[in-house]
């Protein structure tokens, strides 16, 4: 199989399509070769259940003969560990399970070990850690930290945050900013950027001030005296140049984002709560 390439995970696995087996699932997460290798070994096969003929036979061979090609074979090896890893179950025992059938960790947990065990070099995974237990978020972790890919993840997980980010993008204001550093100094970087932001645009406001304070004095000056209309000109060029490449990137507003739940923090602790009532 071939290396590089890019890999991603969707936020709900089982939601791609209701049918969807787990077979097709790793198929969906290979390289383009072997995807579409598969894709026609399943469509041969299809052809070979309504027209067992000849040329439906050569098809399917024909089919087979590309699968092996494309590394196919390879990546049937490759499956057999990610299912018996994510599910317990070899790969040729699970291949036409459908997905609906699993649990939101289990399909998470067959995803992300298709993705990380694979050949793609760059991963984007939405919500990896979505539907895994306490367990598999461990396990999610050390495989992060582990992993010689480059990895780009979307998480509402400070936890899962704080032990493996290396980096933090934070789109905010209209625009985007990288931290180079980890989750645990993320928040005292924000606060110094937005501290920075402030100051810069205050000087802004101070230089913008000024530039327009010079207008009005040179053309003040100039209704009396003709030698002051080049320096008016000059400083309306200055204050034209200044407001069109405009002020500083804003400082993006503080939300105030409340939530009002009801209950306790487990699901027990809500039916005791109702019960009793």
């Amino acid at each position: 199989m071939s290396s590089g390439g890019l890999g991603v995970m969707r936020q709900f696995i089982g939601s791609i399509r209701d049918e969807l087996t787990v077979g097709e699932l790793l198929a969906s997460l290979a390289p383009p070769g072997i995807r579409g290798a598969a894709e026609r070994v399943e469509a041969a096969e299809v052809r070979m259940v309504t027209q067992d003929d000849e040329p439906s036979q050569v098809a399917y061979a024909n089919a087979l003969a590309a699968w092996g090609d494309a590394g196919g074979y390879d990546a049937e090896v490759l499956w057999d560990t990610v299912t018996v890893a994510a599910l317990g179950i070899p790969y040729d025992r699970c291949r036409y399970r459908r997905m609906a059938t699993l649990s939101g960790g289990e399909q998470k947990r067959l995803a992300a070990e298709a993705l990380l065990r694979g050949p793609d070099e760059v991963l984007l995974l939405d919500e990896p850690d979505n539907y895994l237990d306490v367990p598999g978020k461990r396990w999610l972790e050390e495989q992060l930290v582990a992993s010689p890919k480059t990895v780009l993840y979307v998480s509402h997980d400070r936890e899962l945050l704080a032990r493996t980010a290396t980096r933090v993008i934070t789109v905010e204001g209209g625009t985007g900013w990288t931290h180079p550093g980890g989750f645990g100094t993320y928040h005292d970087a924000r606060q110094a950027r937005h501290d920075s932001l402030d100051e810069q645009r205050r000087r802004w406001d101070e230089d913008h001030a000024k530039l327009k304070a010079l207008v009005l004095m040179y053309r003040q000056k100039a209704k009396y005296n003709s030698d002051m209309a080049s320096r008016l000109q000059s400083a309306k060029t200055r204050l034209d140049k200044f407001e069109e490449a405009g002020p500083p990137e804003a400082k993006p507003r503080a939300q105030n984002v409340q939530m009002r739940l009801r209950g306790g923090r487990t699901a027990n602790a809500r039916w005791s709560a109702s019960s009793s009532s």
